[in-house]
């Protein structure tokens, strides 16, 4: 299979284009500085992913998309400043779909966030306070929009809830429409469900929630 990662240098990103090639898949990336990747084997494209003309000639001969991009903060803390657009996700899903149904792709798998759109009333109330008063909100919100551009277009798509990313060395996962057993998940589980995904044609239209 080959496949077209929207950011593959982020921390997800990265261990879901790894766990591609493990795989033997075929990778290309769409990447601001391929210098960052730090993984060979993949054809990258360099520039931003909001531009349909790059999607266009990076996404030849691709039997799907995955999108990795996400709100990206100074630092951990939840009042950090975003050093990322606040809508870099909703803009890109909008170009990357424009230009998958000109090219008639249908597969495209991206990544959320446990606490989007209709699952927000799941997490704890603390969590809904901390979301609602930082500026994790705001990659929240933009989840949302991506959210809802994918459930209105012709693809083919799987949206990813993970329960709270974490860097843990365990690729074991657990999957859930409704309240997860437990909190957290690795990335390196993520990419791997990802992949799995892909693999085996998962998940159409639906909105998987990943968990440890």
């Amino acid at each position: 299979m080959k496949i077209l990662i929207l950011g593959a240098t982020g921390r997800t990103g990265n261990l879901v284009c790894r766990e591609a090639l493990s795989r033997n898949y075929e990778v290309k990336a769409i990447v601001r500085n391929k210098d960052k990747i730090g993984i060979s084997g993949i054809e990258c494209y360099e520039g931003v992913p909001t531009d349909e003309t790059l999607i266009k000639k990076a996404i030849k001969n691709v039997d799907a998309a995955v999108c990795c991009l996400n709100i990206s903060r100074k630092s951990e803390f939840p009042w950090a400043k975003l050093i990322a657009p606040e809508t870099l996700i909703s803009d890109s899903i909008k170009a990357l779909i424009k230009v998958m149904e000109e090219e008639n792709i249908k597969r495209i798998v991206t990544i959320s966030a446990w606490g989007a759109e209709e699952s927000l009333p799941q997490l704890k109330w603390i969590f809904r306070l901390l979301i609602k008063y930082s500026n994790i909100q705001l990659g929240f919100n933009d989840h949302n929009r991506q959210e809802k551009i994918l459930k209105q277009s012709a693809l083919d798509w799987t949206i990813v809830r993970p329960v709270f990313l974490n860097n843990n060395d365990s690729s074991n996962y657990q999957v859930t429409d409704k309240n997860p057993v437990k909190i957290g998940v690795s990335r390196k589980a993520v990419a791997k469900f990802i992949v799995d995904v892909l693999d085996k044609n998962l998940f159409i239209k639906e909105k998987p929630i990943i968990y440890q």
